[in-house]
C-alpha cells in the first residue's frame, strides 16, 4: 500500500476514535474517568535504520541498522476507561550504515561504507486501548496503540570510507550534517543538504506492559515500530567538500526502526483535588 495513503488513514482513524472520545465527557461519568494523567520521565533503546525512496538504489547500496537512545519526558491522559492518550517529548538518535555493493567485476561502487548518526527532537503521540492480563502470579495490562510522530531534524554527524576520498591518508573521513548551505561551499568535514525536510512525520504502531508497583505508580514498558512518511530531502543530496570525495549521499530515505522504552508515571490525581474542592465547598458554603 502507498505510504502517504496509509498515513493518512490511520491519522484519520486516530483523530476519529480521538474526537468519539472527547465527546463522552459530556457524561458525569466519563468525566470522571477522564479526569486521570500520569506525567514521569521516560527512556530507551532505538534500533533504526533507513530505506530508499528510489528503488534502483537498493540495486546499488545495502543499508544496515545502528543501534540509538532517547529519553525525555512522558504524559498519559485517560479520555475513556480502558483508552489512554500517551504522548512523550523526547531527544532521540537514529542512523544507518550504507554500503556500496560489489558489481559483476567484483569492484565495490563508489562508495566503500558510510555511518550516518543524526538527532532529533520528537513528539509521538499514541492512542492506547490496555486489557487486562497476568504475568505469573502479577497482576498486569497490555495495551496496543497506534498513532502520528512528529520529529524534527537537529542535525547529525558521521564518517565515510569511499574509493575516491583523497587528500586523506585513511581513507576515513568524519563529517557533520549542515542544513541550507551553498553544496559547492562545503568544507572538508561538512556534509550539506542543501534543502532538508527538517520536520518529518511518521506513524507509530506499539505494543506495551503496564506495571503499578505501588498505589498511583505506573511503569510502562513499551516496544514501539516507527514507519517513517517523510523523506530526510526530497530535492537536495549529501554534499562533500571537494577535497573529500566526489560522492553524494542520495537523501529521498525514510526513518525506520524498533524502539524499547521505559516510563515511570505517578498520578497527578486530579480526580481527588477535584473531590476535595467539591467537599470543601459543601461542608464551608459561603
Amino acid at each position: 500500500m502507498n505510504v502517504k495513503i496509509f498515513s493518512a488513514a490511520v491519522t484519520i482513524l486516530f483523530f476519529s476514535c480521538l474526537l468519539s472520545s472527547a465527546q463522552q465527557v459530556k457524561t458525569p461519568q466519563a468525566k470522571t474517568q477522564s479526569a486521570q494523567i500520569l506525567v514521569g520521565p521516560v527512556a530507551g533503546a532505538n534500533y533504526s535504520w533507513t530505506t530508499f525512496g528510489d528503488k534502483d538504489y537498493k540495486d546499488l547500496y545495502k543499508i544496515k541498522p545502528v543501534f540509538g537512545y532517547h529519553f525525555g519526558g512522558h504524559v498519559a491522559f485517560r479520555v475513556r476507561k480502558r483508552f489512554f492518550l500517551h504522548t512523550s517529548l523526547i531527544y532521540s538518535t537514529k542512523g544507518m550504515v550504507m554500503e556500496g555493493k560489489t558489481d559483476d567485476a567484483g569492484t565495490t561502487e563508489d562508495l566503500a561504507i558510510l555511518k550516518a548518526r543524526y538527532r532529533y527532537l520528537e513528539l509521538p503521540i499514541v492512542y492506547n486501548v490496555y486489557f487486562k492480563g497476568n504475568l505469573g502470579k502479577q497482576s498486569v495490562k497490555y495495551s496496543l496503540g497506534v498513532g502520528p510522530n512528529v520529529s524534527y531534524w537537529l542535525g547529525g554527524k558521521g564518517n565515510i570510507e569511499n574509493t575516491d576520498t583523497h587528500e586523506f591518508s585513511t581513507g576515513i573521513v568524519n563529517y557533520k550534517v549542515v542544513f541550507k548551505k551553498d553544496p559547492d561551499a562545503a568544507g572538508d568535514n561538512e556534509m550539506v543538504v542543501e534543502k532538508p525536510t527538517r520536520f518529518q512525520l511518521g506513524l507509530n504502531f506499539t505494543a506495551g506492559v503496564l506495571l503499578e508497583p505501588a498505589p498511583d505508580q505506573q511503569v510502562i514498558v513499551t516496544l514501539r515500530y516507527e514507519l517513517g512518511h517523510s523523506y530526510l530531502s526530497r530535492e537536495s543530496v549529501g554534499s562533500f567538500g571537494p577535497n573529500t570525495t566526489y560522492f553524494e549521499q542520495p537523501l529521498q530515505m525514510r526513518n525506520q526502526g524498533f524502539r524499547f522504552s521505559v516510563a515511570y508515571l505517578i498520578d497527578l490525581k486530579v480526580e481527588n483535588r477535584k473531590k476535595g474542592k467539591s467537599t470543601i465547598d459543601k461542608r464551608h458554603p459561603k
